[in-house]
């Protein structure tokens, strides 16, 4: 009976303790990063020492997308080349970059050495392999921008797009004939799609080019 008494006692003990002081008895944690909310100073400043953590880069991507819409290129150009900085591997912040230079600065140079680094980071990507066709093709290197669609298709056989853009320079280098098949598997196996839709309209202008 002494013996429960001591425990009910000890416990008792306890427990006003706890009531009393819960950081007593409980682990220290450590205090939260303040969130650093994702504006263009936030992203495109330099690293300060013992200042905050930058905003996270997908959050300053997307402050970089909106600058981008709005025409604001050399502001979308300093928070891509920072974030660039910070992850030269991320191969959607390497093509975004490389957009930019190429439609705001016209820096063709920078624009596809950011290109080439997306494709670096991560080979066969899609978005850096359909700027750089579309970037030779805009510049009437048909066969420069056909070898960057094919490698798409090939490295990319989900994504219909490489197909149509493919079959189109063949078509508008004078061979239909190539070009047909390829349109004709983008509607058999996507059929419901925009690409579809522009297959079918080129399609219809390799009958009109029949005899």
């Amino acid at each position: 009976m002494a013996l429960f008494n001591r425990s009910l006692g000890a416990f008792v003990i306890l427990m006003v303790l706890w009531s009393a002081s819960p950081a007593v008895l409980s682990t220290p944690t450590k205090p939260h990063a303040p969130i650093v909310p994702a504006t263009f100073e936030a992203c495109a400043g330099p690293a300060v020492p013992d200042a905050p953590a930058a905003p996270a880069v997908s959050d300053c991507h997307r402050v970089a997308l909106d600058l981008a819409a709005s025409r604001d290129h050399d502001r979308a150009i300093a928070v891509l080349s920072r974030l660039f900085e910070r992850e030269p591997l991320n191969a959607e912040v390497a093509t975004s970059l490389a957009r930019e230079q190429e439609t705001g600065r016209k820096d063709v140079v920078q624009a596809l050495r950011m290109y080439h680094e997306a494709l670096y980071a991560a080979p066969g990507y899609p978005a850096a392999l359909l700027g750089l066709g579309t970037h030779w093709k805009g510049r009437g290197e048909s066969l420069i921008a056909e070898r960057y669609f094919a490698r798409g298709a090939r490295e990319n056989p989900d994504q219909p797009v490489f197909k149509v853009r493919l079959a189109e320079v063949m078509m508008e280098g004078g061979r239909p004939a190539e070009a047909a098949p390829i349109l004709q598997d983008v509607v058999a196996r996507w059929p419901a799609s925009g690409e579809a839709e522009d297959a079918r309209r080129l399609l219809s202008r390799t009958n009109l080019a029949r005899p």
